[in-house]
């Protein structure tokens, strides 16, 4: 019996580290096994990767515990080492990315959220701050988040619950009460022509890229094809980019599977432990879930489809920062397993690779029953304001086919994908602008709570009635939100039903339950919302949809805003024109000229994407190049252009012209977060394999601490 194990830990150090496995463990101790270990004076949890009966090392320390069962089994080990290696983190960090914390620790209990904006009669000061803290929050969080978050304790939060302040509930998942809304019984379907073709290439082994336009049939050729994966005594995995995005299409699975789990970082962490744990003893032929659902301990993987591959929340924003995507492709080849990615607006990466021969490409160009695209109208929101000399949130073309569609008891989508009320509030005496005082960005004011959050560190400050610095009496406030637009749907169009739906105010399950219930059962005639009901929403009776503003990606500086421009009109247009009624659709923006309005409001894909492929050439971006992000911040600004600066002379040493080019250091975008500066490095590479593992190499040695911290980001997608 193995007296030895190595064991890697989820901190930022990629080794495994050898332990003695005492008397007392040796039956339980073996590879995949959560253990406990004793580490520089500390205990960590880290997982056996290896057993010996011989180790190197003269003395020893022991292992402290370890779980009876296997957590992370052969393959997924494997995978994570792949994670290590191609996203510049540890084998540990990958290993602890993949399982479920519910699966590690405790259930976290209680969750809190704020009912009421008062502290109680006779609150402490301390009772005061925590209230003001709970005001911020834009969803529950767990109690034990709750309180180190706001840096208290339990007994001041108890304090608070007994004066009605803050209420303490178990928070259930948004997805169970949206799908709980949508009653869909399954349906004879009659594949077309184009959806058998399709079927077929997804059949094979390897990767198909299922371009489809909205509406087009894509979800029945995903459940066609896990049928036959199911028969076969295999199981599938479906990404989805945000469960509380796809109501429609988990009832669709739940109708036609009988053994499906959903995960989703919303479920309680006992709840998700116990999907995993179902999941892993083969209880599951189908497991829909967000980015993380693609390390599902699947006893024998079939198929993984991601639905909308090109969203952006495939790909995670810390450690590991891995893109869902790769993993699922990296997954099913070592598996044997095949891969979907379905979307009606392609990623240039994907489009690229299909193209290129590396991935098989599949279509369905046109909607299923002959039905036709929306027509997409362009507002010049520039001539309306010269115009009417002022600035309306809604055009007169818009409410004027607003009008009409309520007149005809026909339902209406206005997306704006901005939340809170006010989003700019300055001094026009002495140019004074209402900046959170801890990071490089405006304060919103969100008329609900009457206070201006800061969206990044959820900072919270009450609306000035005066300019601070000058005491200028009038302050501008501009700027659109969904609460704002909210309102101004209520002035116009009085008596008709309007609702919200946007992280501020679908907060608990009752709340999307009821949204959703409303929504479909057409007691709702209009519906204001951010992402959350960009796509899909599949209901006949809506036969408006109105981008309040497509400019808010023109606005970051970032090389694929015209893509996100172009996918995010495409996507938004395809909630209407679903029944016989047709729909229509109207874009609001100050830049009608722009090639990817003018591309979108065509459904030009294909010379929207050859315009945008050739300068992604001609300026040597993705997918010709691969880019590799290092971000250094730090509480002092001079420490840390120190050493960013240090970087890129190392970076630039390291590399030659013809094997890289290094952009930078150069302020991020967002110069200051949480107090904390930022500065970043950009390395472009024609081949990240030739690159990467030099540059884990001087990883290695980037500062990691409070104070000062280096970190690389392999494939970007955010580059703020």
């Amino acid at each position: 019996m193995a007296e030895f194990a190595e064991v890697v830990l989820n901190l930022p150090i990629d080794r495994a580290f050898t332990y003695r496995i005492p008397e007392a463990l040796r039956g339980r101790v073996r590879p995949g096994v959560r253990v406990t270990v004793p580490f520089r004076n500390r205990s960590e949890g880290g997982y056996v990767v290896r057993v010996a009966d011989t180790a190197s090392f003269p003395r020893l320390k022991d292992i402290t515990g370890a779980d009876e069962d296997v957590t992370a089994d052969e393959r997924l080990l494997d995978l994570a080492r792949w994670m290590a290696d191609r996203y510049a983190c540890s084998w540990g960090e990958a290993v602890a990315a993949a399982i479920p914390s519910g699966v590690k620790k405790a259930s976290p209990g209680k969750f809190v959220r704020l009912i009421s904006a008062g502290e109680g009669e006779g609150a402490t000061k301390k009772q005061k701050e925590v209230a003001a803290f709970a005001r911020t929050l834009s969803a529950p969080l767990p109690l034990r988040d709750f309180v180190r978050r706001a840096t208290t304790s339990t007994g001041v939060v108890a304090k608070l619950v007994a004066a009605g302040a803050l209420r303490e509930q178990q928070v259930r998942a948004e997805i169970e009460a949206m799908a709980e809304a949508i009653v869909e019984k399954p349906k004879e379907i009659r594949l077309t022509p184009d959806q058998v073709a399709a079927l077929a290439a997804a059949e094979q082994p390897g990767v198909v890229l299922l371009h489809g336009v909205t509406g087009s049939g894509k979800t029945e050729v995903y459940l066609r094809a896990i049928e036959r994966v199911v028969a076969a005594g295999r199981q599938a995995i479906v990404l989805v980019p945000e469960i509380a995005l796809t109501p429609q299409t988990v009832s669709r699975f739940k109708a036609r599977f009988r053994r499906v789990a959903v995960l989703h970082s919303v479920l309680t962490e006992a709840d998700r432990a116990g999907q995993w744990r179902a999941i892993r003893a083969g209880e599951v032929d189908v497991v829909v879930g967000a980015r993380s659902a693609v390390f599902a301990p699947v006893r024998s993987l079939g198929l993984v489809v991601l639905d909308e591959e090109h969203e952006a929340a495939y790909k995670q924003e810390n450690v590991p920062r891995y893109h869902a995507r790769e993993v699922a492709v990296e997954r099913a080849r070592r598996e044997g397993a095949s891969v979907i990615l379905g979307t009606a607006t392609p990623s240039l990466e994907a489009l690229h690779a299909a193209r290129g021969g590396t991935w098989r490409l599949a279509r369905l160009p046109g909607r299923i029953l002959g039905r036709e695209l929306p027509e997409i109208e362009v507002v010049d929101m520039s001539a309306e304001r010269a115009e009417l000399k002022r600035q309306p949130a809604i055009s007169r073309r818009l409410e004027q086919l607003m009008r009409q569609a309520l007149e005809r008891r026909e339902q209406v989508i206005l997306f704006l994908n901005r939340r809170g009320f006010l989003t700019h509030v300055s001094c026009p005496r002495c140019g004074w602008f209402f900046s959170c005082r801890k990071c490089d960005v405006a304060m919103t004011f969100h008329k609900e709570s009457g206070r201006a959050l800061c969206h990044y560190c959820f900072d919270s400050k009450p609306l000035p009635l005066s300019c601070p610095e000058c005491q200028g009496p009038k302050l501008l406030q501009y700027g659109l939100g969904t609460e704002r637009i909210e309102s101004e749907v209520g002035r116009i169009f009085p008596g008709y039903r309007v609702v919200r739906m946007d992280s501020d105010s679908m907060k608990t399950r009752k709340d999307y339950g009821d949204s959703l219930g409303a929504f479909f059962g057409g007691k709702t005639d209009i519906l204001v919302g951010t992402q959350m009901i960009a796509k899909g929403l599949d209901v006949p009776d809506v036969t408006l949809v109105g981008v309040i503003s497509a400019d808010t990606s023109f606005h970051v500086p970032d090389f694929r805003a015209a893509e996100r421009t172009f996918q995010l009109i495409t996507q938004v247009a395809g909630r209407t024109g679903r029944g016989p009624k047709g729909g229509r659709v109207v874009v609001q923006t100050h830049y009608p000229q722009h090639y990817a309005v003018k591309a979108a409001a065509t459904y030009d894909f294909t010379g929207f994407t050859r315009q945008e492929l050739e300068m992604r050439q001609e300026t040597r971006y993705p997918p010709f190049m691969s880019l590799v992000r290092i971000l250094v911040q730090g509480w002092d600004l001079g420490r840390v252009n120190e050493c960013a600066g240090r970087l890129g002379v190392k970076l630039r040493a390291e590399f030659g012209p013809l094997e890289a080019d290094l952009l930078g250091p150069a302020a991020c975008p967002l110069a200051r977060l949480k107090n904390r500066h930022r500065v970043h490095l950009l390395l472009k590479a024609p081949s990240l394999e030739a690159v990467l593992p030099r540059l884990r190499q001087l990883a290695g040695g980037f500062p990691d601490s409070r104070a000062l911290q280096a970190s690389m980001d392999v494939d970007p997608l955010s580059l703020l």
